[in-house]
C-alpha cells in the first residue's frame, strides 16, 4: 500500500470511523470527544465533538487485519496488500469506496493509506503500460495471479489495453477466490469503451459500408468510432466523404443494390408486426421495477433480448410448419405472444406466476400452468417448438439440464426443434452478470455452460442437427452506440455488427449464444 499522508494524535488510536459524508474521518479522543480528519489527513477546524452513533456510517467492504505493525488488506477473506506502520495496529477503516485505507498505531500516528487495488495516480506511459501488460499476462498465465494484478492495473491506464487488461485481472481475482474484486474488474471491463481490434473493425466495416454506396450506415459506425478516438486515422474525413454522399443520393433508393441479410429481414418483419417496441404499459412497468430492484437501467439487456429474438425466428426458419410451441421459464409469457402473432398456438410454464399475474391478459392464462421444466406436465409429442431463453438453462445443474433435455425431447414431435439461449462463460465482456451481487455473480458464473458441452449433452439426449451460434459479440458500449434511428434501424445495426465480428473472428464468443437441435 502506498503512504498519501500521515497525522500524529499524541496518543494511542484506540477508534476511528468513517463520517456519513464518506469525506472524514472520525477520530475517537482519550477524553470522549471527536476530531474529524479530511482524506487528506487535515484537521476540521472546530471540529472536536461529542461522540456519537449518527455520526458515522458502515465503512468500505475491503477489510483489513493486522499482526503487531503489519496490515493487510483482505478482500473477500484474500491477503491481497500490506503495509508496515510505525507501531502495533489498534484501528481500521475504509472508505465506503474502497479507495483509501486509515490505520491508526499505538504510538498515535495515524496513516491515509492507498491499496494497490486502486488505481494509481500517475498514469503509464504507453510504452511502459504494454511492457506491464505483457508482463501481468505471462504472470497470469504461470499462476502467478497477485503479482499479475498490479500490473495488468498499471496497464489498464493506456485505453487500447483497457478492456483487456481488466478483464484478465478479473480472471486473476478470480482465481484467487476474490469474487468481489473480480466482479468489479469484469465492469469495468464492459464499459471501457473498444480497444485497438474493435475500432479498426468499426473502420474497416465503415469503408466496406461506404464502398457498397451505404453511406449513411458508414457514417453511424465512423460516428461510433470518433466518440471513443477521435484521431483515429482518417475517420473525419472518410464521415465527412460519406456525409456528403448520403446528402446527394436519391431519397428511398438503395446505391449498393444488395440483397438484405436473413437477420435484416426478420428485424423488418418483427417492425411490420409492431413487436420491437414494448407497447404494454403493465410489462415496461414489471421490467423497470426488475432493474431498480437491482440498480441496473435494463438499456443492454433490453438489446440482448431483441437481438435473441431475431436469432431464435432466424433458427425456426419457415414459421408456417410450427403448429405449437413451449416456453420454459416463461416469465410473463413473452416469446408465446410474441410467436402467436405468427399463428402458432403457443404455451408456457414457470416455477412462478408472478410475470403473469403483473403482466398478462386473462386470455393468456390457459396457456400457462406453474410447472417445472425438468417434469412437464405434457404428452408426448405435443409441441413443434420447445424454447428455453435469456439463460434460464444457466440456473440448472447438470442433472437439471439432462432432466429438462430429456424432456424436450420427450414432448417434442419427430423433427421438431428444441431452442436455448445461454450466457457464454468465454465473453470477455462478463456485462450479462451487471445486475446480479457479487456472490450471486460468483454462482452464476459457475453454473454458466460452454457451448461444446451443452452441444454434447443435447446429442446424448437424442437430439440431432445441434448448432450453436453466438450473438451479441460486441460489448455494451457498442449498443448505445449503434447510431440513430428507429428500434428496427438500431437492431439491424447491431445485427450488422455481429455479422462482421463473426466474419473478422469466426471463434469469437458472443455475451450469449443459440443452440438448436432436431428431434
Amino acid at each position: 500500500m502506498k503512504t498519501l499522508w500521515t497525522y500524529l494524535h499524541g496518543a494511542p488510536v484506540r477508534r476511528l470511523r468513517i463520517g456519513a459524508d464518506g469525506h472524514h474521518v472520525v477520530l475517537d479522543d482519550p477524553d470522549g470527544g471527536a476530531l474529524l480528519l479530511d482524506l487528506t489527513g487535515r484537521p476540521v477546524v472546530g471540529s472536536r465533538l461529542p461522540a456519537a452513533a449518527d455520526l458515522v456510517t458502515t465503512a468500505g467492504g475491503r477489510r483489513g487485519t493486522a499482526d503487531g505493525v503489519r496490515l493487510t488488506l483482505t478482500p473477500d477473506g484474500i491477503g491481497l496488500d500490506e503495509a508496515e506502520l510505525d507501531g502495533p495496529v489498534t484501528a481500521i477503516v475504509t472508505t465506503p469506496d474502497g479507495s483509501v485505507v486509515v490505520a491508526g498505531t499505538e504510538r498515535g500516528t495515524v496513516y491515509g493509506l492507498r491499496p494497490r487495488l486502486a488505481e494509481d495516480e500517475a498514469p503509464a506511459s504507453p510504452g511502459d503500460a504494454r511492457s506491464a501488460f505483457e508482463e501481468g499476462r505471462a504472470l497470469a498465465a504461470a499462476g502467478e495471479h497477485r503479482a499479475a494484478i498490479g500490473l495488468l492495473q498499471r496497464a489498464a491506464e493506456d485505453a487500447g489495453l483497457r478492456s483487456r487488461a481488466l478483464y484478465l485481472a478479473g480472471e486473476c481475482f478470480q482465481h484467487m477466490g476474490a469474487e468481489s474484486a473480480a466482479a468489479i474488474a469484469y465492469e469495468q471491463a464492459a464499459l471501457s469503451g473498444p480497444g485497438d481490434d474493435d475500432k479498426r473493425l468499426l473502420y474497416d466495416n465503415a469503408r466496406a459500408l461506404r464502398d457498397q454506396g451505404r453511406h449513411t450506415e458508414a457514417a453511424d459506425r465512423l460516428e461510433t468510432l470518433l466518440a471513443w478516438d477521435a484521431t483515429y486515422e482518417d475517420a473525419w474525413k472518410l464521415l465527412e466523404d460519406c456525409r456528403a454522399r448520403a446528402a446527394s443520393a436519391t431519397p428511398g433508393v438503395d446505391p449498393s443494390g444488395t440483397v438484405s441479410s436473413p437477420p435484416e429481414v426478420r428485424v423488418r418483419d418483427l417492425e411490420a408486426r409492431g413487436l420491437l417496441g414494448n407497447s404494454d404499459s403493465r410489462l415496461a412497468a414489471y421490467d423497470a421495477l426488475f432493474y431498480v430492484q437491482f440498480d441496473h437501467t435494463g438499456v443492454h439487456d433490453s438489446a440482448k433480448k431483441r437481438m435473441e429474438l431475431v436469432q431464435l425466428l432466424t433458427a425456426v426458419g419457415d414459421l408456417s410448419a410450427v403448429a405449437t410451441s413451449l416456453d420454459v421459464g416463461s416469465g410473463t409469457l413473452r416469446y408465446p405472444q410474441v410467436l402467436d402473432r405468427f399463428g402458432v398456438r403457443s404455451y408456457g410454464i414457470d416455477l412462478s406466476d408472478a410475470g403473469i399475474h403483473s403482466c398478462v391478459d386473462e386470455r393468456w392464462a390457459s396457456r400457462f400452468a406453474v410447472a417445472d421444466g425438468t417434469a412437464m406436465p405434457f404428452r408426448d409429442g405435443s409441441f413443434d417448438l420447445v424454447t428455453c431463453m435469456m439463460g434460464t438453462v444457466n440456473h440448472l445443474s447438470a442433472a437439471q439440464r439432462a432432466r429438462f433435455l430429456a424432456e424436450s425431447f420427450r414432448t417434442l414431435r419427430p423433427g421438431g426443434l428444441l431452442v436455448v439461449s445461454a450466457w457464454d462463460p468465454q465473453c470477455r465482456f462478463q456485462t450479462f452478470l451487471s445486475f446480479y451481487s457479487p456472490a450471486e455473480m460468483a454462482q452464476l458464473r459457475g453454473q454458466l455452460t460452454e457451448r461444446v458441452p451443452l452441444r454434447a449433452e443435447c446429442a446424448a439426449a437424442g437430439f440431432g442437427e445441434v448448432r450453436t451460434t453466438p450473438f451479441c459479440t460486441f460489448p455494451d458500449w457498442l449498443v448505445t452506440g449503434a447510431g440513430p434511428g428507429t428500434d428496427a434501424d438500431h437492431l439491424a445495426r447491431l445485427a450488422d455488427l455481429d455479422r462482421d465480428r463473426a466474419a473478422h473472428d469466426p471463434t469469437a464468443p458472443g455475451q450469449m449464444f443459440l443452440l438448436s437441435a432436431r428431434r
